[in-house]
């Protein structure tokens, strides 16, 4: 039984690996806001391609973590 259950099991995994990467890998939309008083904007802006709104980029230099919020009107 378990010989059966190994197989199916990669198999499941397989097909929500290739479900959540299909296109193009897992994309975060961004924020409204960063997402907390320790993130720093790192001056980086660019138009997002997807959505096609102006992006800001914002890090958090204890780990290294970057956040993608949508740029400030002005």
């Amino acid at each position: 039984m378990i010989a059966l259950g190994l197989p199916v099991g990669f198999g499941l995994a397989l097909l929500l690996t290739w479900f959540v990467f299909r296109k193009g890998g897992y994309k975060r939309r961004p924020l409204d806001a960063p997402p907390g008083p320790d993130w720093r904007f790192t001056g980086e802006r660019f138009l997002d391609p997807p959505s096609g709104e102006m992006v800001e980029v914002w890090s958090r230099p204890k780990t290294g973590e970057r956040a993608y919020v949508r740029a400030r009107a002005g």
